[in-house]
Protein backbone atom coordinates (compact mmCIF):
# COMPACT_ATOMS: atom_id res chain seq x y z
CA UNK A 1 0.00 0.00 0.00
CA UNK A 2 1.07 3.61 -0.51
CA UNK A 3 -0.16 6.83 -0.31
CA UNK A 4 0.87 9.54 -2.83
CA UNK A 5 -0.33 13.16 -2.34
CA UNK A 6 0.06 15.78 -5.33
CA UNK A 7 0.12 19.11 -5.00
CA UNK A 8 1.52 22.08 -6.63
CA UNK A 9 0.43 25.51 -8.15
CA UNK A 10 -2.96 25.89 -10.01
CA UNK A 11 -2.85 24.88 -13.49
CA UNK A 12 0.89 22.64 -13.08
CA UNK A 13 -0.85 19.42 -13.89
CA UNK A 14 -2.04 18.26 -11.25
CA UNK A 15 -5.08 16.97 -12.61
CA UNK A 16 -3.37 14.81 -15.46
CA UNK A 17 -1.27 13.30 -12.92
CA UNK A 18 -4.22 12.45 -11.03
CA UNK A 19 -5.83 10.77 -14.14
CA UNK A 20 -2.46 8.74 -15.30
CA UNK A 21 -2.77 7.13 -11.92
CA UNK A 22 -6.43 6.71 -11.69
CA UNK A 23 -5.87 4.85 -14.92
CA UNK A 24 -2.60 2.68 -13.37
CA UNK A 25 -5.31 1.81 -10.48
CA UNK A 26 -5.00 3.71 -7.80
CA UNK A 27 -7.95 4.89 -5.68
CA UNK A 28 -7.66 8.90 -6.62
CA UNK A 29 -9.09 11.74 -5.06
CA UNK A 30 -9.08 15.15 -6.08
CA UNK A 31 -9.27 18.42 -4.07
CA UNK A 32 -8.91 16.38 -0.47
CA UNK A 33 -9.17 18.90 2.24
CA UNK A 34 -6.25 18.69 3.91
CA UNK A 35 -7.75 18.66 7.50
CA UNK A 36 -8.99 14.81 6.23
CA UNK A 37 -5.71 13.91 5.53
CA UNK A 38 -4.44 12.49 8.38
CA UNK A 39 -7.91 10.34 8.79
CA UNK A 40 -7.67 9.41 5.11
CA UNK A 41 -4.07 7.61 6.22
CA UNK A 42 -4.93 6.13 8.71
CA UNK A 43 -7.28 4.06 6.78
CA UNK A 44 -5.31 3.86 3.99
CA UNK A 45 -2.71 1.80 6.33
CA UNK A 46 -5.03 -0.73 8.22
CA UNK A 47 -5.71 -4.52 7.82
CA UNK A 48 -8.93 -3.84 6.38
CA UNK A 49 -8.10 -1.67 3.41
CA UNK A 50 -7.96 -3.62 0.37
CA UNK A 51 -6.98 -1.10 -1.91
CA UNK A 52 -2.99 -1.47 -2.89
CA UNK A 53 -2.47 2.82 -3.96
CA UNK A 54 -4.19 5.82 -3.10
CA UNK A 55 -3.38 9.41 -4.66
CA UNK A 56 -4.93 12.49 -3.50
CA UNK A 57 -4.74 15.82 -4.67
CA UNK A 58 -4.40 18.94 -1.99
CA UNK A 59 -4.34 22.29 -2.91
CA UNK A 60 -5.08 26.14 -2.58
CA UNK A 61 -8.48 25.74 -2.72
CA UNK A 62 -7.97 24.28 0.58
CA UNK A 63 -9.20 26.48 4.02
CA UNK A 64 -6.07 27.98 5.11
CA UNK A 65 -6.48 27.10 8.36
CA UNK A 66 -6.63 23.28 6.75
CA UNK A 67 -3.16 23.77 4.79
CA UNK A 68 -1.31 24.94 7.90
CA UNK A 69 -2.15 22.30 9.60
CA UNK A 70 0.02 19.62 6.70
CA UNK A 71 3.66 20.27 8.02
CA UNK A 72 2.14 18.86 11.56
CA UNK A 73 0.67 15.64 9.63
CA UNK A 74 3.38 15.22 6.81
CA UNK A 75 5.50 14.63 10.38
CA UNK A 76 3.08 12.93 12.03
CA UNK A 77 2.33 10.24 9.12
CA UNK A 78 6.78 10.86 8.21
CA UNK A 79 7.25 9.54 11.98
CA UNK A 80 4.95 6.09 11.75
CA UNK A 81 6.99 5.41 8.59
CA UNK A 82 4.30 5.15 6.38
CA UNK A 83 5.03 4.52 2.63
CA UNK A 84 3.84 8.21 1.66
CA UNK A 85 4.97 10.08 -1.24
CA UNK A 86 4.67 13.84 -2.15
CA UNK A 87 4.89 15.04 -5.51
CA UNK A 88 4.87 18.55 -5.99
CA UNK A 89 4.18 19.88 -9.79
CA UNK A 90 4.74 23.04 -10.43
CA UNK A 91 5.51 25.73 -13.86
CA UNK A 92 7.29 28.74 -13.82
CA UNK A 93 4.81 31.57 -13.08
CA UNK A 94 4.87 33.47 -17.16
CA UNK A 95 3.68 30.05 -17.95
CA UNK A 96 1.04 29.90 -15.49
CA UNK A 97 -0.13 33.38 -16.61
CA UNK A 98 -0.48 32.11 -20.01
CA UNK A 99 -1.98 28.87 -19.51
CA UNK A 100 -4.73 30.61 -17.59
CA UNK A 101 -4.83 33.77 -20.19
CA UNK A 102 -5.62 31.20 -23.09
CA UNK A 103 -7.79 28.97 -21.48
CA UNK A 104 -9.54 32.00 -20.04
CA UNK A 105 -10.25 30.10 -16.90
CA UNK A 106 -10.24 31.59 -13.91
CA UNK A 107 -7.97 31.19 -10.86
CA UNK A 108 -9.00 29.43 -7.88
CA UNK A 109 -7.34 32.31 -5.61
CA UNK A 110 -8.31 35.47 -7.64
CA UNK A 111 -11.36 37.53 -7.72
CA UNK A 112 -12.32 41.36 -8.01
CA UNK A 113 -9.88 42.20 -5.28
CA UNK A 114 -6.81 40.14 -6.40
CA UNK A 115 -5.42 40.00 -9.83
CA UNK A 116 -4.21 36.59 -11.43
CA UNK A 117 -0.01 37.37 -11.08
CA UNK A 118 -1.41 37.70 -6.98
CA UNK A 119 -3.11 34.88 -7.11
CA UNK A 120 -0.43 32.72 -8.65
CA UNK A 121 2.07 34.40 -5.54
CA UNK A 122 -0.36 33.92 -3.11
CA UNK A 123 -0.80 30.31 -3.65
CA UNK A 124 3.17 29.39 -4.05
CA UNK A 125 2.96 30.56 -0.19
CA UNK A 126 0.12 28.61 0.56
CA UNK A 127 1.82 25.48 -0.81
CA UNK A 128 5.18 25.64 0.68
CA UNK A 129 4.74 23.12 2.78
CA UNK A 130 4.45 20.23 0.03
CA UNK A 131 7.50 21.24 -1.30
Amino acid sequence: MKLTIISGRSGSGKSTVLHILEDRGYYCIDNLPASLLHSLANRVFTDETTIPNVAVSIDARNISADLEQVPNILNDLKEKKLPIEIIFLDANSQTLLKRFSESRRKHPLSDENIGLKEAIDKESELLNPFR
